[in-house]
């Protein structure tokens, strides 16, 4: 799909996923607001960016969605540069794995205010220049360890109890919005290896289903890229990954 003229925002756009994303939507054509918890991540990501895009258009924030006032700002600061917004891209979150006695109260408040909190708000202020565009869409990047019943996540109680926030607002802000244009699309990856787009060879690894690893950041992409390209008139609301390997209990 050609993302040409799309202009998207991406939070938690540091050394991760986030990054990842940004590159791959640069080479789609796409014009780039990424955030990350300080400007000398989200200006790193914007460098790699450059450097494999030459000429992208990538504009980078220090917000940590953790501090609304921050969130605040940084919508009010991309809607000094632009009138709409077309995709954004929910991808930041506190991970916190250990059981609950084993992680501390600042990292459980931490945690949901990162990746529930976080999330909410930056949806809110930013669905003024959404509605603006003629082709709006919302993603989040949740997890199955917001899924219940789910066994064999590594990631503590908060976090999913954060996710599982995230992914109740998102289908409550898809029954909000039906009908007026605006998808909201939800992703739940299980753990996944985030392969670079950057090397060639380990990006197309095909990894096969008796083998016991991880999924990689190209799975997790290609279900973001799926559920964006399709006509406007069809909604991919949710896409949920696991792992298709000889046994689960290899991968916990």
């Amino acid at each position: 799909m050609n993302f040409s003229n799309k202009k998207i925002v991406i939070s938690g756009a540091s050394v991760s996923f986030g990054q990842t994303l940004s590159i791959l939507f640069a080479q789609m054509g796409a014009e780039l607001f990424l955030s990350a918890r300080t400007l000398e991540k989200a200006n790193a990501t914007a460098e790699q960016v450059r450097h494999v895009v030459a000429g992208a258009k990538v504009s980078t924030f220090q917000v940590d969605v953790s501090h609304p006032d921050e969130i605040v700002q940084f919508a009010r600061d991309v809607s000094n540069l632009t009138a709409e917004i077309d995709i954004l891209i929910n991808n930041a979150s506190f991970w916190l794995e250990g059981t609950l006695l084993e992680v501390t109260d600042e990292d459980i408040i931490e945690t949901i205010n990162s990746t529930a909190t976080g999330s909410m708000l930056m949806t809110k202020h930013f669905l003024p220049l959404l509605t603006q565009s003629s082709t709006p869409d919302i993603v989040f990047v949740n997890s199955t360890a917001s899924i219940e019943n789910n066994r064999h996540s590594m990631a503590s109680e908060a976090f999913s109890a954060a996710k599982a926030a995230q992914a109740t607002f998102a289908d409550r802000l898809r029954h909000r919005h039906k009908g007026s244009g605006l998808r909201v699309i939800t992703i739940y990856p299980p753990n996944f290896d985030n392969t670079s787009p950057l090397i060639e060879q380990e990006w197309n690894e095909q990894r096969g289903h008796s083998d016991p690893r991880y999924l990689t950041a190209r799975n997790v992409a290609e279900c973001i890229k799926f559920a964006l390209s399709h006509d406007r008139v069809c909604s991919v609301d949710k896409i949920i990954l696991s792992n298709n390997t000889a046994s689960d209990t290899n991968l916990v």
